[in-house]
């Protein structure tokens, strides 16, 4: 058997031939296609991503266990931003055997799921901040508004989901990115310029709340960029026909650059917070944080909420 090795000019592929020669004199050559060093590379980030992840969920839940399990409070999203990013590393080592549509679709959708948490994440700990603003001063943001931003990351998310099931491979490799998915993308753009817009207005105010509290319009102005940065990546990956950005085969440099180590830092900054700050009793959250999608409260019962929680930041100061 002879064995020659031909380098491809694409470095998506690499091609090897080897000629056999059986008895009967024939040479038939057999071409086989492997994945170059760059779906390699899509496993070593994978790997990171369940070495990283792992721990992180783990602490996540420890989080949620001191802080409580509410939707609201934002550190529930980051263990299942943990489990998400697992499930996906999953996929990609399942992907070097099985090139099914439906394992790309799944890859596809968790890409879009990543954002939602990290969004969510970030409004939760919002609200924790407003609330404590309000309890000292005229409110400026409500409930209402925290609900408008809310339901637009779940609906993006929704979108981003049907997009992925519906998105198509093409002949060349490219992902057809469904209109779905490209909603799903605007509405987590819109979420996210409502959330900086909040802070902005909300942060000259933060010298009424507990110095301890203050922590938290800190962690979020060192996260904002980091998703900020994750966000361009998702709309570049779904508005830009550009190899760099295929959800699929893109570029793995600009997706780590990019995509995962912003939501490595994110994740890190929101986990330490949830160890610096103190448990909030159920008098002491604010109605923002606390909110529900009914509200079944009366004014009453809100005011007392209010008054517990200007009180707690009196013994605290």
């Amino acid at each position: 058997m002879e064995y020659k090795s031909h380098e491809s000019t694409d470095w998506q592929m690499a091609i090897i031939s080897f000629t056999c020669r059986p008895t009967s004199g024939t040479h038939p050559t057999l071409l086989l296609l492997f994945r170059s060093p760059m779906m390699h590379a899509r496993d070593i980030v994978a790997a990171i991503e369940i070495a990283v992840y792992i721990p992180a969920a783990i602490l996540a839940v420890i989080i949620c266990v001191r802080h409580g399990f509410n939707r609201s409070s934002g550190w529930i999203y980051m263990l299942i931003l943990c489990i998400v990013r697992i499930a996906g590393a999953v996929c990609q080592f399942l992907s070097r055997q099985d090139h099914s549509n439906g394992l790309i679709e799944a890859k596809i959708i968790i890409d879009s799921i990543g954002l939602s948490p990290l969004l969510l994440a970030t409004l939760g700990l919002l609200s924790r901040f407003v609330d404590f603003i309000n309890a000292k001063a005229s409110p400026t943001f409500t409930t209402k508004h925290f609900r408008v931003l809310q339901l637009l990351i779940i609906v993006g998310l929704i979108l981003g989901i049907a997009g992925g099931t519906s998105g198509t491979v093409q002949p060349d490799g490219t992902v057809k990115v469904a209109t779905t998915s490209k909603a799903g993308i605007a509405l987590y753009i819109v979420a996210y310029v409502g959330i900086v817009l909040v802070y902005l207005v909300s942060v000259p105010r933060a010298s009424v709340i507990p110095d301890q509290e203050r922590r938290v319009p800190v962690a979020i102005i060192f996260a904002l960029p980091f998703v900020l940065v994750r966000l361009i990546y998702s709309a570049c990956s779904v508005f830009l026909h550009s190899h760099l950005f295929n959800i699929v085969t893109g570029n793995v440099a600009v997706r780590v650059a990019m995509a995962v180590i912003e939501e490595f830092i994110v994740v890190a900054i929101y986990i330490a917070l949830g160890f610096l700050v103190t448990k909030l009793d159920a008098n002491a959250q604010g109605p923002i944080a606390g909110r529900e999608w009914k509200n079944k409260k009366t004014r009453g019962e809100r005011r007392l909420r209010r008054h517990s929680m200007g009180a707690l930041e009196q013994q605290r100061m």
